[in-house]
């Protein structure tokens, strides 16, 4: 009955706007000014849906280029000169604020990322080469004169802060360290072509080789007494202590000590390209790609004198970056495309991508089982660090067959825009939580013995050449970063 009714009005109105063309005529234009006014506001509303909620489908690996370089730069601008300390070397803390903090030691750790990164930049951007060159040279200068021993060789783990070396024996030194100590000194030669960086790189392998070395099982033991023997149990005065450096039992070694070997390793012969350098970067590679590395593409992060494996949680940080070091080493051992190694690196980042993802929020989880949720929820700075550069790696050499890694690229960049780097003060958080908040009420320093320029800075400077360089290439190869 109702709905007659609204029929009947409906035909008798339209009847009156035909038998009046004035009339008719106002009709007409309020409708149509009322339909383009609809129209416009669905079309408002489409924007800026576009825009908030779905940014990564509307953008593309090369857009990010620009603000890339410009977050480069303005991260550069807080540890460079600020970090210089007078005294020699780098400072090693400061606040949330930039602030510098009070600290007793010097790590050799801390000092030649800091060192690496201001020799990169110089090399890498012209612009920023008469600023970080003489920073670097007084890096170097430090690593050589206060970080190594000159009575045992090797470098030092940790030195006071005024630069006072340890004179006990048990005093740790540690295979990770001397890596850095050596991927700094080249870094360094490539800048500067001085003859005594490159010397010492090669005087460190050398220790390294001579100490380290294991002729039986291979790889490297870790952990060393001051005048280098093996230290693979709890030295008498120290009996306290059980692991080395990086968290591997005293005697045993570490995913994360070797994939860091694997790094200087590579840079040290491209460029002195020594036999037995080259058969000791072979050895790593495949102890990597073949013993540490396992099905569907997670690594083991602990292990025997003889690599046996000990049961541990799965780190998606190192993962992703072991990618990008593997990539690095094929190419400077002369195979590119080694379908073998290629094929275990694109398996680290898809299990990461798989199991320590987050859908929901954004960025990488920081460690999980091979097969099951992510058991720590939290998202470090370098752990998002080496997820952008790797996931840009992954898309330029697969992207022309699969939109997947680029997509990722842009999300991974977008949760680092928005939660990782501090809008107040500048910088990297070192830790947010699962959504994406930094830790409430005192919140962690800016720099520490442990985080330095060197993550975030490569991995930018990495990512921003790669975008400027090629878009991926017909048959899914696309080269590596510089």
């Amino acid at each position: 009955m109702e709905q007659g009714k609204h029929t009947e009005n409906g035909n008798k109105l339209l009847v009156f706007y035909r038998s009046n063309p004035q009339v008719s005529a106002e009709y007409r234009l309020h409708l149509g000014l009322f339909t383009l006014e609809i129209r416009m506001k669905i079309f408002f509303c489409v924007a800026l849906l576009s825009l908030f909620c779905f940014p990564i489908f509307a953008m593309e690996p090369t857009d990010l280029t620009t603000e890339i370089e410009k977050e480069l730069e303005i991260g550069l601008k807080l540890w460079y000169p600020a970090s210089v300390d007078p005294r020699g070397g780098f400072h090693s803390t400061f606040g949330n604020d930039w602030k510098p903090l009070p600290y007793k030691t010097k790590g050799i750790v801390h000092q030649a990322r800091m060192t690496w990164t201001a020799a990169e930049v110089a090399r890498r951007r012209p612009a920023w080469k008469e600023l970080l060159e003489p920073i670097a040279k007084q890096g170097i200068v430090f690593l050589r004169e206060k970080m190594w021993d000159a009575d045992c060789g090797g470098f030092y783990w940790e030195i006071a802060e005024d630069g006072t070396p340890p004179t006990a024996n048990f005093e740790m030194k540690h295979a990770y360290g001397i890596s850095f100590g050596i991927y700094a000194a080249v870094t360094v030669y490539e800048l500067t072509k001085n003859d005594a960086d490159l010397q010492l790189a090669k005087d460190a392998f050398f220790w390294l080789d001579r100490f380290g070395h294991d002729a039986r099982f291979g790889g490297y033991r870790e952990a060393f007494y001051r005048d280098g023997r093996p230290m693979l149990e709890p030295p008498t005065d120290r009996p306290d202590w059980m692991t080395g450096k990086v968290g591997e039992q005293l005697g045993g070694k570490s995913m994360n000590t070797h994939i860091h070997l694997l790094e200087s390793f590579t840079v040290l012969y491209r460029v002195w390209p020594d036999p037995t350098l080259r058969s000791r970067l072979e050895e790593l590679l495949l102890m990597i790609r073949d013993k540490i590395t396992t099905r569907p593409g997670a690594m083991r992060q602990f292990f025997e004198a003889d690599w046996t494996p000990a049961a541990t949680l799965v780190s998606f940080g190192h993962d992703v970056e072991t990618a990008f070091l593997l990539e690095e080493a094929i190419e400077v051992l002369g195979r590119p495309d080694d379908a073998e190694t290629l094929a275990v690196c694109k398996s680290l980042v898809d299990h990461s991508l798989r199991f320590g993802w987050d859908e929901k929020y954004g960025g990488f989880y920081n460690d999980g089982a091979t097969y099951a949720k992510p058991v720590d929820r939290s998202k470090i700075w370098w752990v998002q660090a080496e997820g952008l550069n790797t996931l840009l790696l992954m898309h330029r050499r697969y992207g022309a067959s699969t939109p997947t890694y680029g997509r990722q690229f842009v999300a991974q960049w977008n949760f680092i825009k928005r939660s990782m780097i501090d809008a107040e003060f500048g910088g990297w958080f070192n830790t947010v939580s699962e959504s994406g908040e930094p830790p409430q009420g005192e919140r962690p320093p800016k720099a520490h013995l442990w985080k330095t320029a060197y993550h975030e800075t490569r991995a930018m400077l990495n990512v921003a050449d790669g975008l400027k360089k090629n878009a991926p290439r017909a048959g899914g190869v696309g080269g590596t970063p510089p």
